[in-house]
């Protein structure tokens, strides 16, 4: 496994995901340096702001994340693509990592309205919620 900033290594998990959500793009480690202004939570508001005021381009995709041995997650994001083509993520992180794990989506717009995450169990683990029930008869119905 390659070495990146913390938040930011490509695990199997993921790349499995990766595969699930678009085959014909890969995961990469992008760096999060928060813009002036720029609010958590808020990629679709922040990135459109940057790109008015630095230039480059809005690059729609997948936040993916691991919950070690639990689940690996893909949230839809948007990051800055500076003019020089290199990917940055520009809304602050409330846990402070330095990178995050990004797979691109060159089809997928934000339109306004939430987008349903993709979410994939890594192994047979009691629920996230607490329940005590396997993933796969709690959330994992209501999330497949």
């Amino acid at each position: 496994m390659a070495r990146h900033p913390a938040g930011s290594a490509i695990t199997k998990g993921l790349l499995k995901l990766a595969r699930q959500i678009d085959a014909t793009s890969s995961p990469a480690p992008v760096t999060v340096h928060p813009g002036e202004d720029c609010h958590p939570d808020s990629c679709f508001e922040n990135v459109p702001a940057v790109v008015r005021k630095h230039g480059g381009a809005i690059q729609y995709g997948w936040l993916l994340r691991e919950q070690p041995t639990i689940f690996v997650e893909g949230r839809f994001h948007a990051v800055w693509r500076r003019p020089d083509g290199e990917l940055i993520d520009v809304t602050p992180r409330a846990d402070g990592l330095p990178g995050i794990v990004f797979l691109p989506d060159a089809r997928r717009v934000w339109e306004g309205e939430p987008v349903e995450p993709f979410r994939m169990q890594l192994h047979e683990h009691p629920c996230y919620c607490g329940s005590g029930m396997p993933f796969n008869l709690c959330h994992g119905l209501a999330e497949g």
